[in-house]
């Protein structure tokens, strides 16, 4: 979640560029400067503006310097840069500065030859309010190439960390210095280095996270320079697609994905879906229930015409809000989700701690890394198998940090049986008898059963009390089932996915 302070961080990232080297003859020129200026009004709001400014040959290094009017009116304006390619990467309101070069780039943008031509200042307006005008200015500098000669690559091979199927215990929502993620070293408050969230997601006995930046991959060098020195937590790539209408992770994508919803750029999330879809990954609708306004511009799920057959997960629960309200406070996604199933709809339930400062591991002004934790049954510990796992819904969300816990579900028929996160056909007569498997629980802690469009049996038996007697509704073709576990004191601990049943056509 985006965490609207409107402080901007004016720290150049750790990863700087080392001290200036003479660049070869044919390279060289004298550093330059440009300065971009205008101004916003109501009609900018919430919508896209990008600045061209031409690229000379010989240069190495892009270094921009942005501020603007009209904070103290609540106006914010993003930033991010295209170069004549694409995208090369976006830093929205946590940097001021930054610079772009081959080799050592300010985290949120991309590494790579500054390739002559066009270049584009990317502007995003999430609020002015009417009435209000507000003014901008950029100063660009352009310099010679940095001297620096290692190229660090953003993407590389699959890694399969374990090949035996399993459940997989992990955290989808995480930043990192790469977009706004901050923590504290010696004195400083400054972007805080990936290395932290890893070293977090080993201590908390994760099996996976997911660096989820917003609207940027630069993240992926060091997920690929560190996976080694991780060897049991698996690394995933992500990107928490951030728009005036919500927000959404991508997990498992290892290129840049178009985030300016409603413009020419995206017209629609249809583009979005497909660039997922071919990177082999999945959408994840995040904080659904969230307000959106001044508050928290765009944190909310306000997209209109969303396809709701092409998103595989809602995080339900969020670790902003399960800190704040409880698992099932006010603006907690659980309803949202069953809201969706109620009307057909398939989609797998996760959790993510949303953790900006991986070193603040108290729980005083965030939630940890892995709080709350998602466990997904997968055939193998990889991104690929993680993300296959989450597709087929074999998944529960542990909101209570019980890391030895588990969780399962399945339902029978006379010739057919489903897993949680599985299909159940039943004959218009037919019953079914569904099951819930636990371990490692708290003293005391009870199965509750949740469904939508069935008929349920609850045995007068306790001893028998895992077991319901199914049968879909009268009048309705389809329903689900699923289990809660809650405390002795009816305190949620692990939510659990749905089994979904249905009557022959």
């Amino acid at each position: 979640m985006r965490h609207i302070s409107f402080a901007l961080l004016l720290v150049l990232a750790a990863c700087t560029a080392a001290p200036e080297q003479a660049a070869p003859a044919a390279a060289q020129h004298a550093a330059s400067q440009i300065t971009l200026t205008g101004g916003i009004t109501r009609a900018d709001h919430q919508s896209y503006r990008e600045i061209p400014f031409e690229v000379p040959a010989g240069t190495g290094r892009i270094a921009v310097d942005f501020s603007y009017t009209g904070k103290d009116q609540r106006t914010v304006i993003d930033i991010g840069m295209r170069d004549p390619n694409g995208q090369r990467g976006w830093s929205g309101g946590n940097k001021s500065r930054f610079e772009i070069t081959e080799f050592a780039s300010t985290p949120s943008y991309a590494n790579g030859p500054i390739t002559p031509g066009t270049w584009h200042l990317v502007l995003g307006v999430p609020n002015i309010r009417e009435g209000q005008t507000a003014s901008y200015s950029a100063t660009i500098t352009l310099g010679p190439p940095d001297g620096m000669r290692k190229a660090v690559q953003l993407s590389g091979p699959a890694i399969v960390l374990d090949a035996t199927p399993g459940w997989r215990r992990g955290d989808f929502h995480t930043h990192t210095g790469h977009s706004d993620g901050s923590c504290d070293v010696g004195d400083a408050r400054v972007p805080c280095p990936a290395v932290f969230t890893f070293e977090a997601a080993k201590a908390a006995g994760l099996d996976f996270v997911a660096l989820t930046e917003h609207n940027t991959i630069t993240q992926l060098a060091d997920i690929r320079e560190l996976q080694t020195v991780f060897p049991e937590t698996l690394l995933m790539p992500g990107t928490e697609i951030t728009t005036f209408f919500g927000h959404a992770n991508a997990v498992g994508n290892t290129g840049f994905l178009d985030f300016q919803l409603g413009s020419p750029r995206l017209p629609t999330l249809a583009k979005l879906f497909d660039q997922v879809d071919a990177a082999g990954g999945f959408v994840s609708v995040n904080h659904p229930s969230l307000p959106s306004g001044e508050a928290c511009m765009g944190c909310g799920w306000t997209a209109k015409d969303t396809d709701w057959s092409r998103v595989s997960a809602i995080e339900i629960v969020n670790g902003s809000t399960l800190r704040t309200s409880g698992a099932e406070g006010a603006f907690n996604g659980i309803k949202f989700w069953e809201s969706l199933l109620n009307q057909g709809h398939r989609i797998t339930a996760i959790g993510g701690s949303d953790n900006h400062d991986a070193k603040d591991t108290t729980g005083a002004k965030q939630s940890p890394v892995g709080k709350p934790a998602t466990v997904v049954f997968a055939d193998e510990l990889s991104t690929r198998g993680v993300v296959a796992g989450v597709k087929s819904g074999r998944v529960f969300v542990d909101v209570a940090g019980l890391p030895g816990a588990g969780l399962d579900m399945k339902a029978s028929a006379t010739n057919s049986s489903a897993s949680m996160g599985g299909e159940l056909v039943l004959a218009a007569s037919e019953n079914a008898t569904v099951a819930a498997s636990t371990s490692a629980l708290p003293p005391g802690a009870k199965v509750e059963w949740v469904s939508y469009g069935l008929v349920v049996s609850v045995p007068s038996d306790p001893a028998a009390s895992a077991a319901k007697l199914v049968h879909v509704e009268g009048g309705k073709n389809h329903g689900w089932i699923r289990v809660n576990i809650r405390d002795v004191d009816g305190k949620l601990l692990l939510i659990g996915n749905p089994i979904y049943i249905r009557t022959h056509p």
